[in-house]
């Protein structure tokens, strides 16, 4: 059977175990953390690289709807046309891309869970 241990015993050892739980939950929430930005870090080359292409091709495309347009109306009329539809589409895309990549989308489910989980234990531990 273990001897008692005295209160300036429990409360060293109480102190150590939440400092070890501490460093844990701080390299769990970093190891999360990098995670999520080598994800996001994939995901935006590959948007670049289809920005890219897609601004090209969005180019012609108008180009071709203010040729076509100029068969019936003024030239510059058509490619205000163009130029209003792109733009508008612009502004749509422009929109929801930034709120997509906000810091709010951001989220470390694990290391949330991990922190409710060691309080609700503390809590447990220490009600009497």
């Amino acid at each position: 059977m273990q001897a008692e241990r005295t209160l300036p015993q429990l409360t060293a050892d109480l102190a150590s175990q939440v400092s070890d739980l501490f460093r844990h939950e701080v390299r769990l929430a970093r190891a999360e953390a990098l995670e999520n930005v080598r994800q996001m870090g994939g995901g935006i080359v590959r948007a670049t690289l289809g920005v890219a292409l897609a601004g090209a091709a969005v180019t012609l495309g108008l180009f071709a709807l203010a040729y076509a347009l100029g068969e019936i109306m003024p030239m510059w009329a058509a490619a205000l046309v163009g130029a209003v539809l792109g733009g508008g589409i612009a502004y749509i895309l422009i929109k929801t891309g930034l709120k997509a990549a906000s810091v709010d989308a951001v989220s470390m489910p694990r290391t949330q869970q991990q922190v409710a989980a060691d309080l609700r234990l503390i809590k447990e531990n220490i009600t009497p």
